[in-house]
């Protein structure tokens, strides 16, 4: 999620626009997928801890560019990331923690809410993430956003599939 924010009309203060973005993250794992998570001190990003054997892991980094209180970039929450790359680095600098994801922790349970049984596959866990980031993001900073549908040709040609303009 890259959010472009016009900081002079919430708070100009880049330490609350952070916990405001990992307060997105965290709301959006525990309504949407019963995951507890929260943030360490002095860690930017949102981590889960539940696992004794895989310890502590980031599941969300975020990153942000600021001008004239304009702030650009945002988060990146890893949904259903393939991570065997992050073994090879030294994610954030963090040489103690791992990197998770979604789907890494629910595994086998990725079922469907509505039916009990139906499996969610990737494209499906993707869609409900990006419905519960825009939903939790409206909240936390109170706005609301509106959707104009992308057809598919202008897909092919490297746009996003979703516009979302605030007001």
């Amino acid at each position: 999620m890259y959010p472009i924010l016009n900081l002079r009309y919430h708070k100009m203060d880049l330490h609350w626009y952070f916990r405001a973005l990992e307060e997105v993250i965290i709301r959006v794992l525990f309504s949407t997928f019963s995951i507890k998570a929260s943030r360490m001190e002095s860690m930017t990003g949102v981590w889960v801890g539940e696992l004794q054997i895989l310890g502590d892991q980031k599941l969300a980094a975020i990153g942000i560019r600021v001008s004239q209180w304009i702030a650009y970039h945002g988060l990146a929450l890893n949904v259903n990331t393939d991570l065997a790359p992050f073994q090879m680095i030294v994610p954030c600098g963090i040489r103690d923690r791992h990197v998770g994801s979604i789907k890494g922790l629910l595994g086998d349970h990725l079922l469907s809410k509505q039916s009990g049984t139906h499996y969610i596959d990737d494209s499906e866990l993707l869609d409900i993430t990006h419905k519960s980031l825009v939903k939790e993001f409206s909240e936390v900073f109170q706005v609301e956003l509106q959707y104009d549908a992308i057809s598919n040709s202008e897909l092919s040609e490297g746009e996003p599939s979703t516009l979302v303009t605030g007001k």
